[in-house]
């Protein structure tokens, strides 16, 4: 995938969730070697709430990116590196959807469930929900 369209993904899930385009979107040509350590990223603003629509919209972005393991250093997108945001990223965590594995950001059951509305899983890839597949 190239970076425009990570960051085309990116956009269009803020924009269809909130309303408003992303707040970050940081790609870089380095590794960010500081996200390895799980401490970095606990370090990131206060906890807020797992489920804004926010938080929704970036963790879809990311597993449609990424799917289900979003590297701690970067997503890799062609010839740049998407860093995920870490007030996101440690919200996720600490609100379990998402779990440490290495140097890996993993997506947990209940993080699935969460993004379902949107967002189909079928073992290896995430793809977004058609309008027979939605609930509601």
């Amino acid at each position: 995938m190239k970076a425009n369209e990570a960051e085309k993904i990116l956009k269009e899930w803020c924009q269809s969730l909130t309303g408003n385009p992303p707040s970050t979107c940081k790609m870089v040509k380095i590794l960010n070697t500081e996200g390895l350590d799980l401490d970095w990223w606990l370090k990131a603003k206060p906890v807020h709430d797992k489920d804004t629509l926010r938080n929704t919209a970036y963790l879809a972005a990311y597993l449609e990116i990424s799917g289900l393991r979003i590297p701690m250093i970067g997503i890799k997108v062609w010839d740049r590196f998407l860093y995920p945001d870490r007030a996101i990223m440690r919200s996720l965590y600490e609100g379990k959807y998402l779990r440490h594995e290495g140097r890996d950001f993993v997506v947990t059951d209940e993080g699935i469930a969460h993004v379902s509305e949107w967002l189909a899983y079928d073992g290896t890839t995430f793809r977004r929900v058609t309008g027979t597949e939605q609930k509601g």
